[in-house]
């Protein structure tokens, strides 16, 4: 982990929090912290992850939540027409498969429902997340996974290819981070 990981991880969360409501599916949860931090907002929080392990520390920690275990890259999500809110906090630059989790995602909204995402920007992937990473300033192993980068563009062409709206978007920290909201 980088030296600025963690205020990197909170300012999104500053940002994701005013969007979140309801059920909440939270894809790369890690150990569930999301759902302690935003508990006052939601009425169920769902977490799901690629490592086992993480799921299972968040099953011990949050007995009264539900997590999965799961590689969104190749499986697709077992939901149907459940969630208010589904986050993806700095993940989706990290998924090959965008066909299996954009199908997986209209499918899991709730009608109404809304996909809360961060992503780094085209600047701050290929320039400051580079430099930082080199510095050791940022995670140099999550620069180097990156597979697509988003910009507003291609936010509303994902969203429109799966049946969602772009209905917010804002770039945040200097214009190295972005966050889109996708509506169903």
């Amino acid at each position: 982990m980088g030296l600025l990981s963690k205020h990197l991880s909170e300012a999104r969360l500053s940002r994701i929090k005013p969007f979140i409501r309801g059920e909440l599916l939270d894809i790369g949860c890690q150990r569930g912290q999301l759902g302690h931090l935003v508990a006052d907002k939601i009425t169920s929080y769902t977490g799901v992850d690629i490592s086992a392990d993480a799921i299972a520390d968040a099953r011990i920690q949050k007995p009264h939540a539900q997590f999965v275990a799961l590689n969104i890259d190749q499986d697709p999500l077992p939901f149907e027409n459940q969630f208010d809110t589904i986050v993806m906090s700095a993940l989706i630059e990290h998924i090959f498969n965008l066909r299996l989790l954009g199908d997986g995602l209209s499918r899991a909204l709730k009608p109404g429902g809304r996909i809360v995402l961060t992503t780094p920007t085209p600047f701050g992937n290929d320039v400051v997340h580079r430099i930082g990473a080199m510095l050791g300033l940022f995670s140099k192993a999550a620069a180097d996974d990156h597979i697509v980068i988003f910009n507003r563009k291609r936010c509303e062409i994902f969203a429109s290819e799966f049946g969602l709206k772009l209905s917010h978007y804002q770039s945040f920290q200097m214009g190295c981070n972005q966050l889109a909201v996708l509506e169903k």
